[in-house]
């Protein structure tokens, strides 16, 4: 029984373990001893496995796809609101520059009727002149009036011939106008030839009489003779030229100068020639007519060098073009393969994607479309123009002009004088044309320049051998002193130039011991400009054409309606300008008399152009002046639509440089100052505004000009405009509004062409 109990204890425990075991998680297999998971099982694993993974990556592109929903709404959103603010500003950019440009052209086409009306009246005055003058522009008079008056032998003294060459140059300047005023599409290129030779032909015809009347007044020497130093002293003039002439006829030695008071003209006379039968001709022209004839009196753009395309690849293009159409066959097997490609893409397109399309189709159609931009001028390429290709003698008239009158200094031959005998008068017959005399100074002379190089090397030995040698006269350079015309400022020293008939231009080298002195007190004006020459010829004086470029500051300010002052700091004279309805005159500097003439005139713009640059006073940039001077490079398009906007508002808006217009250096942006100015009083630092002008918008920036740093930040309570005239009508009263309206088209000209003239926003 006891062991039968055991047993039975026994088998109760076997069970329950066996029990236990069967609910025991599996062995694992391997190492730790754990049971291996049977295929079925880990299919079963992986499935749910795949299954949550699928879940959850379903949801994250549930998530993601209504996120970019929702980005895609935004952008939608965004996209359409900057379109439409786009399209309102192309629309009022569009409209503000129609309303601009047709104030423009109605004031351009009245300036283009006026002066076709003008150019029509002067025509036709012209035809009715009965003052017997020739009209140059037509070949058969202004030849008949040439040849008639270089054959004429009377009426060639110089009182004659300075009444006559009045008649030539006012026919020259006649010539000159209609070449630059008449539109390009009126003036043939035949017509412009034949008035520039029309213009070569008078200036070589008046300078051949010019000539003769100095030969008739040397052979009337001994009669005209001063009574004090038996020489021949004349000096006669009028508004074109004056001629001085001196002959020695008493050959006395101990005359060693000899002074042109009128003129304020001294030369001295070197020995060799107190004793030979000589004369000196100062000729004084108030015309330039030897610069035109210089290469570097226009400026010269260079060419662009075109690649020509190689033939031979045009040969292979061609013969490739031959090819193909020879073998069309070839091309149909592709071309139908490729259709039928496109066939099996259609048939078996993803319907996904057929639903996608007209979704993208309709958000197309619900995006506004852009306005059409306004047609814009397109920037022009930077012109390039030539260097300056002559020696460091040789003058360049680009960068360099001749100032004051041109003087003609000529060493003559003295011809055969007339001689009393008892009742007879003889005379000798001679061509009735100068002979120079030949005079070659030791300073350029080959011989006497090899000698001292010599005599250098040789050595002092050599010299004291030489010493008992007959010395041989002296050829030194002539030295000459000259009162400056008081009619022309001279912002610096001058130079001294010769004209070289040879090269046809103007040279420095010749020239020794050249100063310059300020006259004092009450001779202030009396400045004197001296020098010694080796060569006899024509002379002129020379100033920097850019002396007074770049300009410092300028200004504009309304003074009324109609009426404006332009001020201009230059690099050494400040200037101011009154402007008035169509005419402007110089109204500073007024403390300078060689100015009186000028100041306080009234003319058109371009007349004072001219006399302000015959007085000394350029501010007026040349077409290349680039290339002299330092400039802002700013677009041309722009500053033209500045210049044309500033004229249009000169009424009632002042405007001035701005320090950032250098300083932020971009092409596209133009910053200048501008404020409201109705009353003649100084305007505060606070009452002006800054503006930066591109060839898109105009705005107004909420820094100032005495700002650290630039800021581009826009004002507050302002919009951006199409351009500086709509600018300027949003912040101006209504007051201003009325004088900007009441403006005249030839006060605005006029300051347009000002503004051009000096093209003040790149030079300053």
């Amino acid at each position: 029984q006891q062991v039968r109990t055991n047993f039975s204890h026994i088998g109760c425990q076997s069970q329950l373990l066996k029990i236990c075991l069967d609910k025991m998680p599996p062995k694992p297999s391997g190492k730790g001893g754990k049971k291996k998971l049977t295929k079925a099982e880990k299919e079963k694993l992986k499935k749910e496995e795949a299954e949550r993974k699928a879940a959850e990556e379903e949801e994250a592109r549930q998530a993601a796809a209504a996120e970019e929903d929702a980005r895609k709404e935004k952008e939608k959103a965004e996209a359409t609101e900057i379109r439409r603010l786009e399209n309102e500003e192309r629309r009022r950019r569009k409209a503000q520059l129609q309303e601009l440009y047709n104030i423009i052209d109605n004031n351009k086409n009245i300036l283009l009727s006026r002066a076709e009306d003008r150019r029509k009246n002067a025509k036709w005055a012209r035809y009715m002149r009965c003052d017997g003058s020739p009209d140059p522009t037509i070949p058969g008079e202004i030849n008949a009036y040439m040849n008639l008056w270089r054959d004429r032998e009377t009426g060639n003294d110089i009182h004659s011939v300075l009444s006559d060459g009045k008649l030539s140059l006012s026919l020259i300047d006649e010539l000159k106008f209609l070449l630059k005023d008449t539109p390009a599409d009126e003036l043939t290129e035949q017509q412009r030839e034949r008035y520039t030779k029309t213009i070569q032909d008078l200036d070589k015809l008046l300078q051949m009489k010019m000539d003769r009347s100095s030969h008739e007044l040397l052979l009337q020497a001994t009669e005209l003779s001063n009574s004090e130093t038996s020489n021949l002293q004349s000096t006669i003039g009028n508004e074109i030229a004056t001629l001085c002439m001196w002959g020695n006829l008493s050959k006395n030695p101990r005359i060693k100068s000899h002074e042109f008071e009128e003129m304020g003209f001294t030369f001295e006379l070197p020995k060799i020639l107190t004793l030979s039968d000589c004369a000196m001709r100062i000729l004084f022209l108030n015309y330039d007519h030897f610069s035109m004839y210089c290469k570097t009196f226009y400026p010269r753009k260079k060419e662009k060098i075109v690649e020509e395309p190689v033939e031979e690849e045009v040969v292979e293009e061609v013969k490739e073009e031959e090819v193909k159409e020879e073998a069309p066959a070839e091309d149909e097997p592709d071309l139908n393969r490729e259709n039928t490609e496109d066939l099996m893409a259609s048939l078996y397109q993803d319907p996904n994607k057929e639903e996608e399309e007209p979704k993208e189709e309709e958000v197309k159609e619900e995006v506004e479309e852009l306005e059409e931009e306004f047609e814009e001028i397109k920037t022009p390429e930077p012109v390039e123009w030539e260097d300056f290709d002559g020696d460091e003698d040789m003058v360049d008239l680009r960068a360099w002009s001749p100032i004051g009158p041109i003087f003609q200094f000529n060493l003559l031959q003295m011809p055969p004088q007339p001689k009393v005998i008892k009742n007879w008068t003889i005379t000798q017959n001679v061509e009735p044309e100068l002979v120079p005399m030949p005079y070659l100074c030791d300073t350029v002379n080959p011989e006497i320049l090899a000698a001292k190089a010599r005599e250098e090397e040789e050595g002092e030995r050599d010299n004291k051998k030489d010493e008992g040698k007959e010395k041989r006269e002296e050829r030194p350079p002539i030295a000459v002193n000259l009162i400056l015309p008081k009619k022309i400022y001279f912002c610096e020293e001058p130079q001294v130039a010769r004209w070289d008939a040879e090269e046809k231009c103007w040279r420095l080298d010749g020239f020794t011991d050249i100063s310059f002195s300020e006259g004092e007190g009450k001779y202030k004006q009396n400045r004197t400009f001296s020098f010694k020459t080796a060569y006899f010829g024509t002379m002129t004086l020379l100033q920097d054409l850019h002396i007074n470029m770049p300009f410092q500051s300028w200004e504009l300010r309304p003074h009324g309606t109609n009426h404006a002052v332009l001020s201009i700091i230059a690099a050494i004279i400040e200037v101011e300008i009154d402007i008035k309805e169509d005419q402007c005159c110089l109204i500073k500097p007024d403390d300078r008399p060689e100015l009186d003439w000028l100041v306080g005139k009234w003319m058109a713009p371009q007349q004072l152009k001219q006399k302000m640059i015959a007085s000394g006073m350029n501010i007026f940039p040349n077409e290349d002046s680039s290339k002299y001077v330092r400039i802002q490079n700013k677009n041309p398009i722009t500053m033209h639509r500045i210049y044309e906007q500033v004229a249009l508002t000169a009424s009632a808006m002042a405007y001035s440089w701005s320090k950032w217009n250098a300083q932020i250096d971009d092409f596209h942006k133009v910053i200048i100052q501008g404020a409201e100015m109705l009353e003649d009083e100084p305007l505060l630092e606070e009452d002006w505004s800054m503006f930066m002008i591109t060839s898109k918008r105009t705005m107004k920036l909420k820094m100032t000009e005495f700002d650290d740093n630039f800021s581009e930040e826009v004002a507050e309570n302002t919009n951006f405009h199409a351009d500086l005239y709509h600018m300027a009508q949003e912040i101006a009263s209504e007051e201003a509004k009325q004088r900007i309206t009441n403006t005249s088209y030839e006060f605005t000209d006029c300051v347009q062409q000002l503004m051009f003239a000096t093209k003040l926003l790149s030079y300053s």
